[in-house]
């Protein structure tokens, strides 16, 4: 019996862990800490990019004006949303840039502009309808994929500043889907009907008279154009350039409504996801990065 006792007791003093005293956190890696979501996306950036080589030198000469942007949107936001921001840009103006190549069109450098947005110059003209909404859609399509990453990396995380980015980047997305002048709905519903021009365009006025912005002001005045266009006779070359088949007309149907209905989603999900994590629903947008 006494055996037995020594034994047990010997058998608790070797499965009692050592006591280690706590590690303090060093400043190196609470940096590695914060800079590893962000690795995340660098990572699958650079492998996206090997994969369309061609992009990478475009996108190289858009350095001074995206690095410009960066240095704005850090003032206001901070680096890590800033920095986040711009990537979202990026990565849309990109989905622009591989569906234009893939067609054989020109094109340049994405431009990045405080405030604005960014955009890809057009050396070349689409040939058709079609080919317009192809490159259309190419941006909201990739773009709203990297918001869904952003998202990802933010539930998985518990990091509300990548969810923030991800509704963000959905609700621009969405907002670029708007079907009027120069945006890329506008642009995509040249394959379905030029007549959804029309609320397009009441949408877009609505927007800027409940929410005053020279921007939104900006793009109503440079759709005027387009407005006119519908009312006046077409050109036989007009008339061809517009000419969509069926079936082209159906899928470019179902990608621009199930992305508006799959955008809305998102927004709804990462809204939710952010009261969960404390951050405001409403208010000024710093308070969607500052708990």
């Amino acid at each position: 019996m006494h055996i037995s006792t020594v034994q047990d007791v010997n058998l608790q003093t070797e499965r009692t862990p050592e006591y280690q005293a706590p590690t303090e956190e060093t400043a190196w890696s609470r940096i590695k800490k914060a800079l590893g979501p962000f690795a995340v996306i660098g990572i699958v950036i650079a492998k996206f990019l090997a994969k369309f080589k061609f992009v990478l030198p475009i996108l190289l000469k858009s350095g001074g004006t995206m690095l410009l942007m960066i240095l704005v949107y850090m003032q206001l936001w901070g680096w890590a949303f800033g920095v986040g921001f711009v990537l979202l840009l990026l990565v849309h103006e990109t989905g622009h840039l591989i569906v234009a190549k893939k067609f054989g069109l020109k094109v340049g450098a994405p431009v990045f502009i405080p405030f604005m947005g960014a955009f890809i110059a057009l050396k070349e003209a689409p040939r058709n309808a079609w080919m317009e909404a192809c490159v259309g859609i190419g941006g909201p399509l990739l773009g709203s994929l990297g918001a869904l990453v952003c998202h990802a990396l933010g539930e998985f995380s518990a990091a509300p500043i990548f969810v923030a980015l991800g509704w963000f980047g959905y609700f621009l997305n969405l907002f670029n889907l708007t079907p009027v002048g120069m945006l890329d709905g506008g642009r995509i519903v040249t394959a379905l009907s030029r007549w959804l021009w029309l609320p397009g365009f009441a949408l877009l006025v609505w927007f800027g008279w409940k929410f005053p912005n020279f921007i939104i002001w900006l793009i109503v005045l440079l759709s005027l154009p387009r407005i006119y266009s519908l009312f006046r006779k077409r050109t036989e070359e007009e008339q061809r350039y517009f000419e969509v088949t069926p079936s082209q007309r159906w899928i470019m149907s179902v990608l621009y409504f199930g992305l508006i209905a799959a955008l809305l989603f998102g927004m709804h999900v990462a809204q939710q996801d952010l009261n969960n994590l404390g951050v405001r629903s409403h208010g000024h947008g710093r308070d969607v990065i500052v708990q």
